[in-house]
């Protein structure tokens, strides 16, 4: 799991003294589900409280029955983190993916996105990911970030895809195996004598 108070502390210092409502209760959604073909269609909803457990079932089915996140992390998530956003895609009852992202400053950071794999190569990630990146663009967000495991190939592909561009490598990022970690940046805003690496 990311720090979230280390994240939020060098981004909050850059930001206005504007107060805002919680990201998930000011944007809607472009449309309440994602056609998969002409018949057969997602829920899509923004998640809340009632969505956890579903949440954790994606875990469990995308990461071999671990869950990066546990029940007590997304709860205070999706409850009191006011710059927390998460999208949740349902098959009838059944939970097949989801993508969460904290909405800080000038930055919309994703922090996870999974789709199980029976449902994977349906375009979800994708549509995901363009999901969040409109909701940025409407929140005047200046760019979005992730970070990707170094051997994910499959993932880099789709972010370049969507305009994400390589950044630095943050070594040992993850705790289960320390494998360094591709940070990556869609940018959104250019902003004033702000140059962008390109790699």
């Amino acid at each position: 799991m990311k720090n979230f108070k280390e994240w939020i502390s060098e981004r909050v210092a850059k930001s206005s003294n504007k107060s805002f409502s919680p990201i998930s209760k000011r944007v809607k959604l472009h449309q309440p589900f994602y056609a998969l073909s002409d018949e057969q269609f997602l829920k899509v909803k923004i998640a809340d409280e009632n969505d956890v457990d579903s949440i954790l079932k994606i875990e469990r089915l995308c990461y071999e029955g671990q869950m990066p996140w546990n029940r007590t992390a997304i709860f205070h998530e999706i409850r009191y983190n006011k710059n927390a956003f998460y999208i949740i895609l349902y098959d009838d009852e059944e939970p097949v993916a989801f993508v969460g992202t904290w909405f800080v400053a000038h930055e919309a950071h994703i922090t996870n996105i999974a789709t199980v794999p029976s449902y994977q190569n349906k375009g979800i990630a994708t549509y995901l990911l363009k999901e969040i990146i409109r909701v940025a663009l409407e929140e005047e967000i200046g760019k979005v970030t992730l970070e990707v495991r170094v051997s994910n190939n499959t993932a880099q592909s789709l972010y370049r895809s969507l305009g994400f561009i390589d950044g630095r490598i943050k070594s040992r990022y993850y705790a289960n195996n320390h494998e360094d970690a591709l940070e990556m940046v869609r940018v959104l805003v250019q902003e004033p004598g702000e140059t962008v690496n390109e790699g």
